[in-house]
């Protein structure tokens, strides 16, 4: 597992942010799901947390299947994901550190 920052979602912005991800989910998930072959990822998960301070937060998350690496700079999709989320999202903290991953194995 593999956590990306925390980030505060900009004012005004949230919206924004989930139509992108409603995108990426959706008529492009295909294309979406391609970047994960090149950047040895699984699985990709955002989350939203609404803080007690009432502001929105994003965590974003994801399976590595090898040495992770940032998604292609020259592929589309990924220069807009890169786009939106610098117009959306203010990082808040560094990298995260997996303490604790317990699973059942099949």
């Amino acid at each position: 597992m593999h956590f990306s920052r925390i980030c505060k979602v900009k004012k005004g912005k949230l919206e924004k942010l989930r139509q992108w991800f409603q995108v990426l989910g959706g008529e492009r998930r295909d294309e979406a799901l391609a970047t994960f072959e090149y950047e040895n990822i699984s699985r990709e998960v955002f989350v939203l947390f609404k803080g007690h301070d009432g502001v929105d937060y994003v965590i974003g998350m994801n399976e590595v299947t090898g040495e992770h690496r940032k998604g292609d700079p020259e592929v589309q999709i990924n220069q807009e994901h890169t786009s939106i989320k610098a117009e959306c999202l203010e990082p808040v903290s560094e990298r995260g550190e997996v303490l604790l991953d317990l699973r059942i194995q099949t």
